[in-house]
């Protein structure tokens, strides 16, 4: 497998700066993403500036996940806890269902975990956890976290998601805000495949055949790797690629990304050796059906997948 460095974890694109909220009109806590050039206006207006912290070492700034320390304190109060989130919180209902007990055997991949709230969370269910990230910003303040809160099953490494095989075999990779960053999408479910046991977790934008669903300027139609689906242009030129050390939330080295059509995924997921193959919908709130038509589902395009491997025991 080739070294490719890639990118973090992303929620809504490179250029979206993702915020948790609460959306009372859904009936349910949503994620709502709010368009902004991340890296040209580098979080200036006051409320949408990244909560700073200070170690000893250098200034820590948090852009999405609002984890709470040993002391009580929080990473960003101004936003929901992440234990509360819903990609969190139907990952936990997904994993308390499979691994109901002795989950200090089980390792956990979350590949380009951001700024750590996912493996945090992960590690307090008692799972072991290895958190992936290769931008400088994010692993400081990964590093930060794990400074702060006492868990010896939490492991944080800087490296590029496409390493994962370095680390061993996992019985779960959780995958959140980054396959849509991905050029070769199928290569990488492949990769985690190979180093998955049990299950693997998607939360990912998607693709659809509606012209007239596209928020985020994909490109018409087509087919990349025998996948259909439409291509998204994650930096627009050379200035914006070249500080992409700044866009936390975007790929790494490649400039376009393959958004892969949902029925298309779930094949995908099927072809790399997950035997049963969901999209899990309770993260969309008491108005399910409602999110599906004309709420974030529908206009975002983005769910959870979920592949598993049926005959792996651990």
């Amino acid at each position: 497998m080739s070294s490719r460095s890639l990118a973090r974890w992303a929620s809504a694109t490179a250029s979206l700066k993702l915020r948790f909220q609460l959306d009372h009109s859904m009936g349910a806590d949503q994620y709502q993403v709010a368009a902004s050039d991340f890296v040209r206006e580098r979080l200036c207006a006051g409320a949408d500036r990244p909560t700073k912290l200070t170690s000893h070492k250098m200034s820590i700034s948090f852009t999405a996940h609002n984890i709470r320390l040993d002391d009580g304190t929080f990473t960003k109060p101004d936003e929901a806890s992440i234990d509360q989130q819903p990609w969190f919180v139907s990952a936990r209902r997904i994993l308390q269902t499979i691994y109901p007990t002795d989950r200090q055997k089980i390792r956990i991949a979350d590949l380009g975990c951001l700024e750590g709230g996912y493996s945090v969370e992960f590690a307090r269910m008692g799972f072991d956890v290895v958190g992936i990230e290769i931008r400088d910003n994010n692993f400081a303040t990964c590093n930060f976290v794990k400074s702060k809160t006492k868990l010896p099953n939490l492991k944080f490494e800087q490296n590029d998601a496409w390493n994962l095989p370095s680390y061993g075999k996992f019985d779960v990779v959780f995958c959140a805000g980054l396959l849509y960053h991905m050029d070769t999408p199928k290569q990488f479910l492949e990769m985690i495949s190979s180093v998955t046991s049990r299950m693997i977790i998607l939360q990912t934008h998607f693709a659809t055949t509606d012209d007239k669903i596209n928020k985020f300027d994909l490109s018409p139609l087509c087919e990349h790797e025998g996948l259909r689906g439409r291509w998204y242009t994650e930096f627009a030129d050379d200035a914006v690629f070249n500080a992409r050390e700044e866009a936390r939330w975007a790929s790494w080295d490649n400039r376009r990304s393959f958004w892969i059509q949902r029925e298309f995924l779930l094949q995908a997921i099927r072809n790399v050796d997950f035997d049963v193959v969901l999209e899990q919908f309770d993260w969309l709130g008491e108005e399910t059906a409602r999110n599906m038509l004309d709420g974030y589902y529908h206009t975002d395009t983005r769910g959870t997948f979920i592949g598993i491997k049926a005959g792996a025991t651990t």
